[in-house]
């Protein structure tokens, strides 16, 4: 069956048809991929089973993958893959709601975020593959930034083309009264100065926002989250967004680029949801 690219009608992104993620892919086949990657930001893959290691191998092929400090959330020990899940990675059960670090993790995920701007070389991409989903919720919504910034006013382009904001992974937890990471773990992922708006290798440009932004420079703590909270709002209109329904088997691949996103809601406390995540590094730092 040849690879066929199927854009989503209303809205950015494609599907990916006839490619077996657990076969090993030709140049060609991957050539498509890869130019379907730069044109539609998000990609969904329907009804793939491979291991882990496939998932690492594949994703490779995009680029070095970044490593999770944190051994809690890896997958079997691996740094390069994470867990996305409410379920105990020991006892196979459901966490309690308020456990500390799931807590953390879903308030996290649940804000508007890139993966990785926290990083002095923020991310290429992510491929998250679903093991087990919800019966209800738990949707995954994109946004574009690019699309985002394109539509704004030329006046407000001039107006934040040079700003430059403080990215901290610690934001989150600070803003729901949770307590800090562990130092080695901070250490590993200190704050990080990006752009707030970032060119693209295809000469569009996107906004650098998102829940792991502390403050803007420059600016006081009062007019930095202002204009941060209008600029979230504006790129999350609902014709810059994508909402991912999941089904066992899918992988979804996105652009950390010039996308955005967040988890839908579900039922934290009795339904199980088991993702695993690899994210491609970026090519260098933006500053």
């Amino acid at each position: 069956m040849p690879v066929e690219i199927c854009p989503f009608k209303d809205t950015f992104g494609a599907e990916v048809q006839g490619l077996d993620l657990s076969r090993d892919i030709s140049d060609a086949d991957f050539k498509i991929w890869s130019d379907a990657f730069e044109t539609h930001a998000v990609l969904v893959f329907h009804d793939q089973r491979f291991t882990i290691d496939q998932h690492i191998a594949f994703s490779r092929r995009f680029g070095d993958l970044e490593d999770f400090p944190d051994p809690k959330d890896q997958v079997n020990g691996i740094p390069c893959v994470i867990r996305v899940s409410n379920i105990d990675k020991y006892t196979g059960d459901i966490k309690p709601v308020e456990d500390i670090g799931h807590k953390s993790f879903t308030l996290g995920t649940s804000a508007w975020h890139t993966d990785s701007t926290f990083r002095r070389v923020p991310s290429k991409a992510s491929l998250l593959y679903a093991v087990e989903v919800p019966p209800v919720g738990g949707d995954t919504l994109f946004a574009n930034m690019a699309m985002a910034y394109e539509a704004l006013s030329e006046d407000k382009k001039a107006q934040i083309e040079k700003l430059i904001a403080v990215h901290d992974f610690e934001v989150t937890r600070r803003r729901h009264s949770l307590p800090p990471r562990p130092k080695a773990v901070q250490e590993a992922v200190p704050p990080v100065r990006q752009p707030l708006v970032r060119p693209l290798e295809d000469g569009r440009k996107a906004l650098v926002i998102g829940s792991h932004v502390d403050h803007i420079e420059g600016m006081d703590a009062e007019e930095s989250q202002e204009l941060l909270d209008w600029l979230t709002d504006w790129a999350t209109q609902p014709r810059f967004v994508y909402r991912h329904e999941w089904e066992v088997g899918d992988l979804v691949m996105w652009d950390n680029r010039c996308t955005m996103h967040r988890a839908g809601s579900y039922d934290l406390a009795h339904h199980r949801r088991l993702l695993h995540r690899t994210t491609v590094a970026g090519d260098g730092p933006l500053i």
